[in-house]
């Protein structure tokens, strides 16, 4: 199965993962899952960096690298299609980096890894 994972999920995944949801925990930790990063994540991660929201024990290209290839967790760019469909998403989350990380969902067909509960308002799957 391919997850996308929010931002908050992987952070939770590289720094405490107790605070998963037992059912993310279980489909992350099954190797046979593919587990997806966005490029998304990456800018807010790099912009809560930079206005000292998200302290990191390095800098967000050093950090992030490193934990991507440690979870084995595939690279996901931003693409045109899901720049196209944050304009059909209902308004139910004003937050730029959700609403493409939802479009990015459900543009590739697969479910988000989120412990948001407005994620469950989107015509996407959501596990936590």
């Amino acid at each position: 199965m391919r997850l996308l994972l929010d931002t908050q999920a992987a952070l939770y995944l590289w720094i405490a993962p107790e605070r998963l949801g037992v059912s993310a925990r279980v489909l992350l930790e099954d190797p046979t899952n593919v587990l997806l990063f966005s490029q998304v994540s990456t800018w807010e991660i790099c912009l809560k960096y930079r206005i000292g929201k998200l302290p990191l024990p390095d800098t967000p290209e050093a950090y992030l690298r490193k934990r991507i290839r440690e979870s084995d967790l595939t690279y996901e760019p931003i693409s045109d299609r899901a720049l196209f469909d944050t304009v059909s998403l209902p308004d139910h989350h004003r937050d730029p980096f959700d609403r493409l990380l939802l479009a990015t969902a459900k543009s590739l067909k697969i479910p988000i890894v989120s412990g948001d509960r407005n994620f469950q308002k989107y015509p996407v799957d959501v596990i936590w």
